[in-house]
């Protein structure tokens, strides 16, 4: 009878400690990545780029794969905005520069920023 109730006892030990933890508060929303929210122009509008084809990107892998209609529009205004002050090729180079930098972006910090930059879009060019 004691090994039993010495086993309780660390059972129920081990399990209000697997509470607490559970219990911590969770860790604050990722803040939108500073070279969206806090740059403009072309800097933001490749970034705002980046994120979305992220966003497509991950829409297209679900099953069923998800709606890319909205985003795919958001890319290519913030593409029309970029275009306005740098050349196709310009912008295709630093497209591709941006997505290769912020491809093993987390998923939470793509979701806030791809959000942010839907939400944000430049009127259709």
């Amino acid at each position: 009878m004691i090994i039993h109730s010495a086993a309780l006892a660390a059972a129920f030990l081990a399990l209000g400690a697997c509470q607490q933890k559970a219990e911590a508060p969770a860790a604050p929303a990722t803040p939108v990545a500073e070279v969206v929210s806090g740059s403009t122009g072309v800097d933001q509008a490749v970034a705002c780029m980046a994120y979305l084809a992220l966003k497509q990107t991950a829409l297209e892998a679900q099953t069923p794969p998800g709606d890319v209609t909205a985003v795919r529009a958001a890319l290519n205004d913030w593409e029309g905005l970029a275009l306005k002050s740098m050349t196709p090729d310009e912008v295709a180079q630093y497209y591709a520069s941006s997505v290769a930098v912020e491809d093993d972006a987390s998923p939470e910090k793509m979701e806030v920023t791809s959000a942010w930059c839907l939400a944000n879009k430049p009127a259709a060019s």
